[in-house]
């Protein structure tokens, strides 16, 4: 309609109808144009705002799963540590051997650290979020990113280490009934049938063998270190929902 009717005024020179439809046909192009970048502003607001909402979720659930992790590497470093003390004293009692066999077998495993990072990560590599945020906002995730990294390498490596050499090829000891190991993973039931690892020789000859000692030295020293990384973790992540939560 608008331009048949410029066309119309252009044949009929009368400019100033030409000038007027002009401006019509201008400012509608500009409303339109503006209504659409205010839509598309206001659609990657609430994209960030339900990322920074997800990341809230992630945060929580991370500091649960550390709180529960470090839990279980402290249980387990107790049990371990009676082990190497009940090694150490050369005691062939029932209750040293028990201690020993209890430090082996929990010994064949490693405590670990996994965290949730996938909110994080679009945070910090969405180019579209990443325009939405001030300095400081970019600074913070990109920081707690850096610190993920670093401390999941350290933690893998914990993790990893004390499981390199294998205690059940150490001569002293030797392959016990089955048993059902009650445990989970991740949230799921994890529950198994294993053969217990057991001493096949009493105590106070185990404790002369610098293996096996140092095995379980190698466990403990490593694994005493999951708590720390642990904690760092918690810190940054409950600045970040610190800083959330103060933001809301």
């Amino acid at each position: 309609m608008l331009l048949r009717r410029l066309s119309r005024h252009i044949g009929e020179q009368d400019w100033l109808a030409v000038v007027l439809d002009f401006f019509i046909v201008v400012l509608g192009v500009f409303i339109g144009v503006q209504l659409g970048n205010w839509n598309s502003a206001r659609a990657d607001r609430a994209a960030y705002e339900d990322a920074l909402e997800r990341y809230r979720a992630e945060l929580a659930v991370n500091l649960e799963t550390l709180e529960t992790e470090n839990a279980n590497v402290m249980t387990g470093l107790g049990v371990v540590g009676d082990g190497i003390d009940a090694l150490q004293s050369c005691d062939d009692s029932e209750e040293a051997t028990a201690a020993v066999n209890r430090a082996i077998n929990l010994a064949m495993g490693t405590f670990g650290i996994s965290v949730r990072d996938s909110a994080l990560r679009e945070l910090t590599t969405s180019p579209r979020l990443l325009s939405l945020k001030a300095d400081d906002e970019r600074r913070r995730f990109s920081d707690t990113a850096h610190i993920v990294d670093v401390y999941a390498r350290e933690a893998n490596f914990i993790e990893v280490i004390p499981l390199e050499k294998r205690l059940q090829d150490n001569p002293l000891i030797g392959v016990g009934q089955p048993d059902t190991v009650q445990t989970t993973y991740f949230g799921q039931d994890f529950s198994r049938q294993n053969r217990r690892l057991e001493l096949a020789v009493p105590v106070s000859v185990a404790c002369a063998d610098n293996t096996l000692i140092k095995d379980l030295f190698t466990w403990e020293r490593w694994q005493a270190a999951q708590p720390a990384v642990g904690r760092i973790l918690a810190e940054r992540f409950q600045e970040d929902l610190d800083w959330l939560d103060a933001r809301s």
